[in-house]
């Protein structure tokens, strides 16, 4: 019998993969949704890169599907990020996405956040980590 979370994660999954992006200098919001792959891959690093905030929160909270071309995105993102004194923290995705990272031994290589999942408002995200973000 398939579990509520990979029924959310075949549901997310055949989405069309979106990639958006809001915010500013301090603090930018990129929300991913759909499948994370090698077709989509590129859309992401090109988002990321025009994000060019303090603080980038990648939401990965509607990926249903990612494969190793999307970890490979996010961790070098990750790696430019804090080369140039910036921060990328990844918003906790589906047990999936979750388990790509594991697998792929990478968890180590980004900063991975959680949020309650009944709140929908990036602000509130950064203002959880604006003190140890934004703050020399």
């Amino acid at each position: 019998m398939p579990t509520p979370d990979s029924i959310a994660s075949r549901a997310a999954a055949l989405r069309p993969f979106v990639c958006s992006t809001g915010g500013g200098l301090d603090a930018a919001w990129v929300h991913v949704a759909g499948a994370l792959d090698l077709a989509t891959s590129p859309q992401l690093e090109r988002t990321l890169e025009e994000a060019a905030a303090r603080l980038v929160v990648l939401d990965m909270r509607d990926v249903g599907f990612m494969d190793c071309s999307g970890v490979h995105t996010i961790v070098g993102a990750s790696q430019r990020a804090r080369e140039e004194g910036r921060r990328l923290i990844l918003l906790r995705g589906t047990p999936n996405v979750d388990r790509v990272f594991a697998l792929t031994g990478s968890s180590d290589d980004i900063e991975i956040g959680d949020i309650d999942p009944l709140v929908d408002l990036p602000g509130q995200l950064h203002l959880q980590f604006a003190d140890e973000t934004l703050i020399p």
